[in-house]
């Protein structure tokens, strides 16, 4: 499996967590220091910031549309500094979305558009990931 794979197990339980209703998930990213793109991609990006924000985050706006769901986010930034955190939790960037519900999240990660759009610069940009589900209280 490759790194930062999405796996059925994982999204299946997730979505029985999480259940109906809206969702805002938390990305921490770590990239690459040189994006790792597969022999003859077509659409390398010539960093892996640029990977992520161009390639993975275009790839998702399509499949997004292509699935009909609108995404809200909420918030993207670098992280600064780390006031409390353990050796491992350096993260380049925090992006966070919200989502009506997991059911559409779920649509759009599993559409050929994003597999075929989006997915690849994921795994070429981000060498390390946390993809984190939360609710209002």
């Amino acid at each position: 499996m490759q790194a930062n794979e999405l796996d059925d197990v994982a999204l299946d339980a997730a979505a029985q967590a999480i259940g109906q209703g809206p969702v805002v998930m938390v990305n921490l990213v770590r990239f690459r220091e040189t994006p790792a793109y597969p022999d003859g991609f077509a659409e390398e990006k010539p960093d892996s910031r640029s990977g992520y924000y161009e390639g993975y985050v275009g790839g998702f706006y399509a499949a997004c549309e292509a699935a009909g769901v609108t995404p809200q986010l909420l918030y993207a930034g670098q992280r600064v500094h780390s006031l409390l955190a353990g050796p491992d939790d350096h993260w380049d960037d925090i992006v966070i979305v919200r989502y009506d519900s997991f059911a559409d999240l779920r649509a759009v990660l599993d559409s050929e558009v994003y597999a075929r759009r989006a997915k690849p610069h994921r795994f070429a940009a981000i060498a390390d990931w946390r993809f984190i589900a939360t609710r209002a209280r």
